[in-house]
């Protein structure tokens, strides 16, 4: 099934409690509203796999709508994949994304995926906001607690 097919039928659904569903010409998606932190997913050309991903500001927990690659390029970011997930731990913004196959993908599994997501991006961004002021700690995501050490670019 095609991204576009399979979110479609999310929001023919409509019972699914994912927010607004807006697709942009490029091909990326957008989930979620005031009450639902924004979900994006980009179609990976040529496979059926798509990038699932959050950014939000470090400091304030406010989601950023930018494309993850635009974040990471405008941060200098590196992206570390840990099992299942990736991190982009930035000065300013923090990104969590996965690269998930949608070949037999049923609305069902997406709307499950979608929900993952939001869940680990809320406990980051509760942590993130618990675990001090940025402001007084400008070197801060090289020693991120977040990371493994080692894994830090």
């Amino acid at each position: 099934m095609s991204v576009n097919s399979l979110l479609l039928s999310l929001d023919e659904m409509g019972d699914h409690d994912l927010g607004k569903i807006s697709h942009s010409e490029d091909g990326h998606w957008v989930l979620g509203d005031d009450s639902h932190f924004p979900i994006q997913i980009d179609p990976l050309l040529n496979i059926d796999e798509i990038l699932i991903y959050g950014t939000f500001v470090k400091t304030s927990g406010e989601p950023i709508y930018t494309p993850i690659l635009t974040s990471m390029m405008l941060e200098n970011m590196v992206g570390t994949t840990l099992d299942g997930y990736g991190i982009c731990p930035g000065p300013v913004t923090f990104s969590i994304y996965s690269k998930i196959s949608i070949f037999a993908m049923t609305p069902e599994q997406m709307i499950e995926l979608i929900a993952g997501m939001r869940q680990l991006i809320d406990f980051i961004r509760i942590s993130t906001a618990v675990s001090g002021d940025y402001a007084d700690l400008p070197d801060r995501h090289e020693n991120d607690a977040l990371l493994p050490p080692g894994m830090v670019h």
